[in-house]
């Protein structure tokens, strides 16, 4: 194998298990110039430098104290590395002039980030220290020659707890060979877990291990953009030479380093952060971006630090299955996943007579959904195999053909809106007009701006909604919800998708006939989504939903049935009308419906208006109590 084709993640290995060996040196030298050194940084103060701050990933943990967000011992020189700055730089000059120890990796090549910028800082050279520190760094730098390096987000996964606000990753190309066999680096936790309630609550409290990884880009593509159907953006950063060393630097610091993984604070997309801001240490990137970090958020960070001089969208193997679809007849479509899971052969091609655009998109379109089918376990690979041979062969015989189905480009999500938001508005409802405000954590609602989220979801955690009565002053709860999740998929001849809605939080609600008040709420609703054309979403979900408090007969109201509505979207504008009907099992003539209708028009990326009105009738025993609703509020991101 050719030395260039070496791929990085090897490299890694080799280094890591593969100590360095070193003839046996005069230690008494060397232990004076680390004591000059020491004392030579401490007048310094470089402890206080905020690039050493970087490099070890230190952390405000009170006045005057600082903590490192790495838990792994084996990444500090001190024992009291963690906590303490000082101490730790002083540990690591000491290693740095340390003798070698055979069987074990010296210092000065574990951590070549910490290694270039003290000797930088204090006038050392290689041949002041008993190890050459670069020796390593350097023959993998000539090997990996590495060219542009992008930031990558994948589109948020659905499907996937672990996904649902999309991913970071870094890709590094290698010059002079194509970007598909570059090399991506990814923070990510370690577990055999991915759903479930325990995986959940483990990745809200640092129940795992988070390590960088490595892995080809081709791999990358293949899990996100083919197996979990996921659009993915590329991000060309506008890195110096000098800055790329900076960073490849520190992700060789990290190798092997475990952290704890938050799920909502320091994830995939914030740990990536102490790389950019190890190359360009003046956007203090991890400042700016902190608290609950969304992988969107960091883009949008990244991009507004002129980090960035191009990007591309790479479309999805479902995105490109959508497209092509569009080109054909329902008739051709049918023929199409006929074809692909068997039930056809090449040799009942019924469209011979159409034009050879037609028939070129047929196949390409064939020869896509046959790699989903593959991907996702629903054929066999000795089914797969002859069926792809033959749709090729079959494409291949039209040469090279242009046809007209090209990918609608969604937006980007550097353009996404704030996470967090705050609206006020006012309305009416069942107990009088109010002055309301709604403030939410983050991160998207339905309605809003999907650049960055999947189109017509809802990703919604802490949002409060408060009112106000103004003749009586008397202020009440409307929900206080602890998350709302809404994935709609859409479905089509190809694809089934599962709709799916969850709901967790304090929410008023009406009981038998009372007014409202505030109970527990949870509700889950399952079912389906298509999309006739491209401005418009219909969707159907059966499910339950349950309210929790002590005023209820057993404490508990539960409700079992339905909503079905539809969403619209003409440019900034959308629309959605949804109808609701539930009934109590245990009281058969008790019926809840709602009929609402919601608008919400973005007016900049981040602000907007929306208002809406609903009727919510509770019927029990033949009496209706009816209930109609409206509301107006102006919404801002930040």
């Amino acid at each position: 194998m050719h030395k260039a084709t070496v791929s990085l993640t090897i490299l890694l290995l080799l280094i890591r298990f593969f100590p360095a060996f070193s003839e046996p040196v005069n230690s008494g030298g060397y232990e004076k110039s680390a004591e000059f050194a020491v004392k030579k940084a401490q007048e310094m103060r470089l402890s206080e430098d905020p690039y050493w701050h970087t490099l070890l990933h230190y952390k405000p943990a009170g006045e005057g104290r600082y903590k490192s967000l790495i838990d792994d011992p084996k990444f500090f020189c001190a024992k009291n590395g963690k906590t303490d700055p000082a101490a730790e730089l002083s540990a690591t000059l000491k290693a740095f002039f340390a003798l070698p120890v055979e069987g074990e990796r010296h210092a000065a090549a574990r951590f070549p980030g910490r290694y270039a910028w003290l000797c930088r800082k204090l006038g050392l050279q290689t041949q002041d220290f008993p190890y050459d520190g670069d020796a390593e760094y350097s023959s993998l730098i000539k090997l990996l020659r590495p060219g542009s390096i992008y930031l990558v987000f994948p589109s948020g996964y659905m499907k996937n707890p672990a996904s649902v606000f999309g991913h970071t990753l870094i890709l590094v190309e290698t010059e002079g060979r194509p970007q598909l066999l570059a090399n991506s680096i990814s923070y990510g936790a370690i577990t055999t877990l991915n759903t479930g309630f325990v995986y959940a609550l483990l990745g809200l409290v640092g129940g795992f291990h988070g390590y960088y990884g490595f892995s080809p880009y081709y791999e990358k593509i293949k899990e996100y953009a083919n197996m979990d159907m996921r659009d993915m953006w590329e991000y060309r950063f506008n890195f110096t030479e000098e800055e790329k060393d900076r960073l490849l630097r520190h992700l060789l610091d990290m190798t092997g380093i475990y952290s704890n993984y938050y799920f909502i604070s320091e994830n995939c997309s914030y740990n990536l952060l102490f790389l950019i801001e190890a190359a360009r240490p003046e956007t203090k990137i991890t400042q700016v971006v902190s608290g609950v970090v969304e992988p969107v958020a960091t883009i949008k960070a990244m991009y507004s630090a002129g980090l960035y001089d191009d990007f591309v969208y790479r479309p999805s193997l479902f995105k490109r299955i959508e497209t092509l679809k569009t080109a054909l007849s329902a008739e051709q479509n049918r023929y199409v996943k006929s074809l692909c899971t068997g039930k056809k052969t090449v040799k009942d091609f019924p469209f011979e007579t159409s034009d050879k655009e037609t028939q070129a998109v047929i196949w390409e379109i064939s020869a896509e959904y046959l790699q989903y089918l593959l991907n996702n376990g629903k054929i066999s690979p000795e089914e797969y195999r002859p069926r792809y041979v033959e749709v090729l062969s079959e494409r291949r015989k039209l040469g090279a053909i242009k046809y007209d189905a090209k990918t609608e480009i969604p937006k980007a999500p550097h353009t996404a809106h704030g996470s967090k938001k705050i609206a006020l508005g006012c309305g009416k409802d069942a107990g009088g007009n109010y002055l309301g405000f709604n403030c939410r954590l983050t991160a998207h609602e339905q309605l809003e701006n999907s650049a960055g989220y999947s189109d017509n979801s809802q990703l919604l955690f802490f949002n409060v909604d408060g009112r106000l009565r103004p003749m009586t002053n008397e202020f009440y709860l409307k929900h206080a919800l602890l998350a709302d999740i809404i994935s709609l998929p859409v479905s089509d001849i190809y694809f089934f998708n599962s709709a799916v809605r969850v709901s967790f939080g304090l929410k008023s609600s009406a009981y038998k006939d009372k007014d409202e008040n505030l109970a527990l709420n949870l509700k889950f609703l399952y079912g389906t989504s298509i999309s006739p054309v491209s401005w418009i979403q219909l969707y159907l979900m059966a499910g339950a939903d349950a309210y929790f408090n002590h005023e209820y007969d057993y404490y508990t109201d539960l409700r079992a049935g339905g909503e079905t509505g539809f969403i619209t979207t003409f440019g900034a504008w959308k629309n959605k009308i949804q109808a609701e009907i539930f009934q109590t099992p245990l009281d058969p003539q008790h019926l809840f419906i709602t009929f609402s209708a919601d608008e919400e028009v973005s007016l900049s990326q981040n602000s907007a208006l929306k208002a809406g009105c609903s009727l919510n009738i509770n019927r029990r025993e033949r009496r209706s109590l009816y209930r109609p609703e409206w509301y107006f509020s102006v919404n801002a991101f930040f």
